[in-house]
C-alpha cells in the first residue's frame, strides 16, 4: 500500500526552493494609526528599568528584549538569535515578527529585508537596511501608523563594566555595532519628522530624555490588554475591507 503523504503539512516552495512567505503583514499597514508604541532595546540601561510597567500598552521588543518583558510584538532579522533562543522565543506570548530566512519554524510573521541603507517603507512587508535591527523595529512602528514612538534601551554605549547590552556581553556583537548603532539614531532624527520620537534611552543622540515612568504618564495613554493589542493590529484593515 503506498502512503499518501499530508499536503496541507508541506509549505509550497517557490522555484527557487524557498518556502513562499505564507502569513502576510502588509494589511498591518497604519493599523496602529496614532497609536503610542515603546521599541524596547538591549542596551545596558535595561537593567535599572521595570519594564513591567509598560505591559498594557503597545510594545515592540528587539531581539533579545523577551528576556526583559514578553513585548506585544518580538522583532529579529538574525537566524543566528533564533538558532540560540528557540525555545525561550516560542515560550513567549509575542507576535514574531522577523526577516524572512531569519527562522526555521516557518510559522511567523515575516519581513523581507531590502537594500544596504535605512530608509522609511510604505509596508511592515518590506523594511530596509542592514547591521542594527533598531532602524528596522522604527520603521516597522512607522510603517503600522504608531505615534509617538518611544525609544527605550536603545543605548549604543557600553556600561561602565564593558557589558555590551543589559543581559551582559553580547556574543555577536562585532567592532561596528556601536557605529552602527548610533547611525541608526541619527538616521531616525533625520527623517520625516510626522512622528514624534520621545528618547527613554542612555545614548548621546537624542539630547532630551525622559524617564520610561514620565512617558507612560504623559504619552502611553489607556492601558489595554494584550489581545486588544493584537487584535487591533492584525484585524483592524481587514474588517475595513
Amino acid at each position: 500500500m503506498v502512503k499518501i503523504r499530508d499536503s496541507k503539512k508541506r509549505k509550497p516552495k517557490e522555484k527557487s526552493g524557498r518556502y513562499v512567505d505564507i502569513k502576510k503583514v502588509s494589511h498591518w499597514k497604519d493599523a496602529m494609526k496614532d497609536v503610542p508604541c515603546f521599541i524596547i532595546g538591549n542596551g545596558p540601561s535595561l537593567k535599572k528599568i521595570d519594564l513591567g510597567i509598560l505591559k498594557p500598552y503597545f510594545t515592540i521588543g528587539i531581539n533579545r528584549a523577551f528576556l526583559k518583558i514578553d513585548p506585544t510584538v518580538l522583532i529579529w532579522q538574525d537566524l543566528s538569535l533564533w538558532m540560540k533562543e528557540k525555545k525561550a522565543v516560542l515560550a513567549t506570548k509575542a507576535l514574531k515578527y522577523c526577516r524572512l530566512g531569519a527562522e526555521t519554524k516557518g510559522n511567523f510573521y515575516h519581513f523581507r529585508l531590502s537594500g544596504s541603507k535605512s530608509k522609511i517603507s510604505d509596508t511592515p512587508s518590506i523594511l530596509y537596511g542592514r547591521g542594527n535591527s533598531g532602524p528596522i523595529a522604527y520603521q516597522f512602528a512607522y510603517a503600522i501608523g504608531c505615534n509617538p514612538i518611544i525609544l527605550v534601551g536603545i543605548d549604543c554605549k557600553y556600561d561602565k563594566d564593558g557589558n555590551t547590552n543589559f543581559y551582559g556581553i553580547n556574543p555577536m556583537h562585532r567592532g561596528h555595532t556601536l557605529k552602527s548603532c548610533k547611525e541608526g539614531l541619527k538616521w531616525m532624527q533625520s527623517v520625516d519628522r510626522t512622528k514624534t520620537i520621545i528618547n527613554c534611552s542612555k545614548n548621546k543622540v537624542f539630547i532630551d530624555r525622559i524617564t520610561v515612568e514620565e512617558a507612560v504618564e504623559k504619552y502611553a495613554g489607556p492601558p489595554q490588554c494584550r489581545e486588544y493589542w493584537v487584535d487591533k493590529l492584525k484585524n483592524t484593515n481587514k474588517k475595513k475591507k
